[in-house]
């Protein structure tokens, strides 16, 4: 059964097969090749300099450093960087599930900004066992996906809840 699964995930979706192909290259090859896919897809990506650490079926760990395009006035990385970073996170760990026959898309963001970030930062998405199989089994459906944000002091500068959304693409 778990085989199966995995196969039809792998039939079904071209980012989980990438991620697969490349899961015994050098860290730092996947890292570019899985930035440099995800920003095909979404150009904004891309043009912010977000390097994915790390990918798998059950997390997504991804980094922006503080570098002056995405800085704010007061030198750290804007709000909307932040933002762009937990949205990323958990995009790309859900696409990693949701069959290339459906669209994914983002149904609600909440960020609270809870005190100025210190550098860096790096961000962890994680999906559930049960978290996946609801993706696997619904057609369409919606999940709230955990994101942790964290600085290079170790603190959390804010807390996010990432409401994404998957439903069958129209026939054209």
């Amino acid at each position: 059964q778990r085989l199966s699964n995995r196969l039809a995930m792998a039939k079904d979706n071209r980012l989980y097969t990438l991620v697969k192909t490349t899961s015994k290259f050098p860290k730092g090859i996947r890292s570019t090749l899985w930035s440099k896919a995800f920003g095909h897809v979404v150009p904004m990506v891309g043009t912010a300099n977000i390097r994915y650490l790390e990918v798998d079926k059950d997390h997504v760990t991804v980094r922006i450093e503080n570098q002056r395009n995405m800085q704010n006035h007061i030198k750290g990385v804007h709000a909307a960087a932040m933002a762009l970073l937990a949205e990323t996170a958990t995009g790309f760990l859900t696409g990693l599930h949701v069959p290339d026959d459906r669209i994914l898309l983002i149904k609600s963001l909440h960020v609270d900004y809870l005190k100025v970030a210190q550098g860096g930062l790096t961000a962890t998405a994680t999906l559930s066992a049960d978290q996946q199989k609801f993706i696997a089994n619904n057609e369409k459906g919606e999940l709230l996906i955990p994101v942790t944000v964290i600085d290079d002091s170790a603190n959390e500068p804010i807390q996010c809840q990432m409401l994404w959304a998957w439903l069958p693409k129209r026939k054209k």
